[in-house]
């Protein structure tokens, strides 16, 4: 196996993990009845604070992880694949930061799903493009504007059910993090 396709199966298995994570957490809710909520952040409470790890593997139905399998999947092979060595530390920055400004400024619910690390990893794929003046990268940052651009549209309060503050801390956090990470991030070969 030559060095891209091994790039590219271990970017397919790391997303895959966390995908698996998440529909094994749903089966088991289905099969137990229990909510979960429990685990989602609650704005400004302590007893919200949890969820700023675990609300992202927490999904309020099957159709709720179904719409956020497929982005999670494909962006976070992205990362993996073209911010090889350090796409570990990037999503885990995404992860912890949209949790916290979701806590800061999200309404007095639960927060739950993967929608906020979505729209934190579509910013940062677009963004550290842009901002890593290199050309594959660029071509990443069209990619995913061309695919994902609809996404702006969820940053706004349009559905009381859609937790858009979530969807605005995942942008924000992306588009922090590339900037902050602007100077290192890898220049693909």
């Amino acid at each position: 196996m030559n060095n891209k396709s091994g790039k590219i199966k271990k970017a397919v298995e790391y997303s895959f993990a966390f995908v698996a994570i998440f529909w094994v957490i749903q089966v088991i809710k289905y099969l137990t009845g229990s909510t979960l909520a429990g685990l989602g952040i609650l704005p400004r409470s302590v007893d919200g604070l949890l969820g700023i790890i675990t609300a992202p593997l927490i999904h309020g139905n099957f159709e709720h992880l179904i719409a956020n399998t497929l982005p999670f999947f494909f962006l976070s092979c992205l990362l993996f694949i073209f911010y090889e060595k350090k796409a570990s530390l990037y999503l885990f920055m995404i992860w912890i930061t949209t949790g916290i400004i979701t806590w800061l400024i999200g309404r007095y619910a639960s927060h739950i799903g993967a929608s906020g690390i979505i729209y934190g990893l579509a910013s940062f794929l677009v963004f550290g493009g842009i901002l890593s003046k290199n050309w594959k990268l660029i071509l990443v940052s069209i990619l995913v504007l061309v695919f994902y651009s609809g996404l702006v549209w969820g940053i706004f309060p349009t559905e009381s059910h859609v937790s858009w503050e979530g969807h605005l801390a995942g942008a924000l956090s992306g588009l922090l993090w590339a900037f902050l990470f602007r100077k290192t991030l890898q220049r693909p070969r």
